[in-house]
């Protein structure tokens, strides 16, 4: 990526507008492209830019009751020791950034600085300081663009924001869009045309649209791609990387947003299924929940857990199987053991019998509660 322009080059057009409003759009607009942009020089044009907004549109103390959370926010997880760190800061410091806010209505919505509006919130704080930005004609691209590239942001947000992004513009539900991408990256791939589709990313949006007509795609397939594509996002990582994400359980997905999970972690966690161990799901989520805690408490990395989850398969298989022949052996014997058998036998061995099929009764039973 070629060297940004100063600040002052970007933006020599938009300050000698005449119209602050439109000033303000265009300065806006210049933020997001710089965060979506991976730039080194990123947070200092950031900032740069805040300035200007600022110059623009003044600052502002403003009620933090009046202040709303962007309901098109991809970054869904926000740890409480983030924001009580931001509240620390802020009780010992002041506040230093003012944040971005979009007026609308009677209250504001955040564009940026939510951790710092929920640190307020915990401090009993009224007001906080705040530049003004008008409303975006499309709210939720506008900050899926703002967060789609922070390193920070982690898969299941990610995951969970595309794909509110592609549902919104295609129409099609979780289940139509995995298809239509599963089957169309398929057949790329075993037409050995995965890397054309790999070099659209950079492409322009008339260079995307030729590119996927020439690698054959159907209407659906282009109408998805071309999403993907347009959001600077390879189709084949998102596949990969990203959709799994939405089909994890509930308590790996609770585990990345309150404990830090890694979502490259949490994948290999969800291998410990039902299905796999041959087991409830009760049990399983169980087994999934303890393996999670060992990872986190030890941090172990990725080759480790797998580690950890092979281990801990194989010692459901292995019960399994040296288990089934016991039983086997066990059904077998019972089958012999005939009216007859049992008659000429003397009473006390038949009332020993009798306590140990009892005994045995019970610890079956309490075996199928605990799975069912």
């Amino acid at each position: 990526m070629g060297k940004i322009p100063s600040i002052s080059q970007r933006f020599t057009g938009a300050i000698q507008a005449t119209d602050q409003a439109q000033r303000i759009s265009e300065l806006q607009a210049e933020v997001e492209k710089l965060r979506s942009s991976q730039s080194p020089v990123l947070e200092k044009q950031i900032e740069a830019l805040r300035s200007q907004l600022q110059e623009q549109s003044g600052e502002q103390d403003i009620e933090v009751s009046k202040i709303q959370a962007n309901p098109h926010q991809p970054r869904q997880t926000i740890t409480n020791e983030s924001i009580q760190t931001i509240a620390r800061s802020l009780e010992k410091d002041g506040q230093i950034t003012p944040l971005i806010v979009i007026p609308q209505d009677d209250h504001y919505i955040l564009l940026d600085g939510q951790r710092r509006w929920e640190a307020a919130k915990i401090l009993g704080w009224q007001t906080l300081r705040s530049v003004i930005a008008i409303m975006p004609d499309d709210l939720h691209r506008k900050a899926l663009l703002t967060f789609i590239h922070h390193e920070d942001l982690n898969p299941l947000d990610k995951a969970e924001a595309i794909f509110k992004e592609v549902a919104d513009a295609t129409s099609m539900g979780t289940e139509g869009i995995l298809t239509v991408l599963a089957t169309g990256l398929r057949r790329l791939e075993r037409q050995k045309q995965t890397s054309q589709l790999t070099s659209l990313v950079t492409a322009t949006t008339e260079e995307q649209i030729s590119g996927l007509q020439r690698l054959g795609v159907n209407e659906a397939e282009e109408k998805l791609l071309l999403v993907l594509l347009g959001l600077a996002l390879n189709p084949t990582s998102v596949k990969a990387n990203l959709m799994p994400m939405l089909s994890l359980p509930n308590d790996l997905k609770q585990a990345i947003r309150e404990k830090g999970l890694k979502g490259a972690h949490a994948l290999a966690l969800s291998v410990l299924s039902a299905k796999a161990l041959e087991t409830s799901e009760k049990i399983a989520s169980k087994e999934r929940i303890k393996a999670t805690e060992q990872v986190l408490s030890e941090e172990l990395n990725v080759a480790k857990t797998r580690e950890l989850v092979a281990q801990i398969k194989a010692k459901y298989i292995k019960s399994e199987h040296s288990s089934s022949k016991q039983i086997i052996s066990i059904q077998r014997s019972v089958e012999k053991l005939s009216r007859e058998n049992i008659a000429n036998t003397n009473l006390e061995q038949i009332k020993d019998l009798r306590a140990l099929f009892q005994q045995k009764l019970e610890e079956i039973e309490s075996i199928l509660d605990l799975i069912k």
